[in-house]
């Protein structure tokens, strides 16, 4: 039930969002709205509130905004009356047009910003650089550090967090370093020269990382930041979710990331209910998570999607005419199929995941 509940809140409030970005454009540049519908099909509950009927439709795995003039490429489409023209979007320059598409897509992503912003104020839990264990052998240990032992400093440059601490060993490039450690309360120097190890990456690429052979103790602190140093971290984190996002999406056209690892709304309901159970800050993290990549995969030049309106429109403003309807709509046509196709895809993979867990 928890799975259930959370990944609905977390479903519902990226749909809503994202809608309402279209939307919120649409009406700054007078675009008449007919339809603002979160879910898609038979609407279990609607209300007009002037020109604008707001539904709350049966299926819940999406959401839109209907325009007026939106579907002129549909040859049964009733014509749009004289006076109405201004107001559809068929009827809008294609500047506005592209700000009307990306504004969905934006949204999610200012939003995800907006909740690591809280999350980061509310405070992040940060391990601690005590030292848990000292490799026999490594650089670490030739330089005399120990098991308890907590590196403050490198380079003069204060360290915050285990994860800070590697960014810091890793720029070195593998040159040696000045550590500054405490041993109990009392603070010493040392030479420390790492050396280059073969590891994985979070794609399961080698890779050649500077390491000086210690594991951490476990410990951690909880750090809140003030408003102005939590927009600084949101906005660096958003980046780099961003990133990693996207070079995900590459590792997966270059066949580097298994097809099977892909998730669905299955696997968004599991580890909605998980995060849930850590608390209200890990379930924001997690719903920003998931809205950056709503945002980046919406962005995609893939028709159907705001990205594959986005491209029709840029080619339309390069060729000064319209795309030939017949064409366009057999475009869309297949980027139906092929959502319709990943979707059930990634849904195997939802039920297959859960299959083989139970075995």
């Amino acid at each position: 039930m928890l799975s259930i509940i959370s990944a609905a809140i977390v479903i519902a409030i990226l749909i809503f969002v994202h809608e309402l970005g279209h939307f919120t454009f649409a009406k700054l540049f007078r675009v008449k709205v007919l339809v603002f519908s979160l879910g898609f099909g038979p609407a279990l509950l609607k209300k007009k509130i002037g020109e604008t009927e707001y539904r709350l439709s049966v299926l819940p795995l999406g959401g839109y905004v209907k325009m007026l003039g939106e579907n002129d490429d549909d040859e049964k489409a009733e014509p749009i009356p004289a006076e109405d023209v201004k107001r559809s979007y068929a009827g809008q320059a294609n500047w506005k047009k592209l700000l009307i598409l990306i504004a969905g897509p934006l949204s999610n992503w200012i939003f995800a910003m907006f909740l690591l912003w809280i999350v980061f104020m509310r405070g992040v839990p940060f391990l601690k650089t005590t030292i848990g264990e000292v490799e026999k052998g490594s650089p670490a240990s030739a330089a005399g550090i120990k098991t308890g032992d907590t590196i403050a400093r490198i380079n003069g440059q204060n360290v915050d967090g285990w994860d800070a601490m590697k960014k810091i060993i890793v720029a070195g490039g593998g040159k040696s370093m000045v550590m500054t450690i405490l041993r109990g309360n009392k603070p010493f120097t040392v030479d420390v020269q790492p050396r280059i190890q073969t590891e994985k990456d979070v794609f399961g690429e080698p890779v050649s990382t500077p390491v000086i052979g210690i594991l951490p103790a476990g410990d951690y602190t909880v750090k809140r930041s003030n408003p102005f140093e939590a927009v600084v971290l949101a906005g660096k984190e958003s980046v780099s979710i961003s990133y990693l996002v996207g070079l995900s999406l590459v590792k997966l056209v270059e066949g580097k990331i298994p097809t099977k690892d892909l998730g669905g709304p299955i696997l968004i309901a599991q580890q909605a209910a998980h995060q849930a159970k850590r608390g209200i800050e890990a379930l924001m993290y997690f719903t920003a998570l998931i809205g950056i990549n709503f945002a980046l995969l919406n962005i995609l030049p893939i028709p159907v999607l705001d990205g594959g309106n986005v491209m029709f429109t840029l080619i339309e403003a390069v060729i000064r005419k319209p795309i030939n309807k017949k064409v366009k709509l057999a475009i869309m046509q297949l980027g139906v199929v092929f959502i319709i196709l990943l979707t059930v895809f990634v849904f195997y993979n939802d039920i297959t995941r859960i299959i083989t867990s139970h075995h």
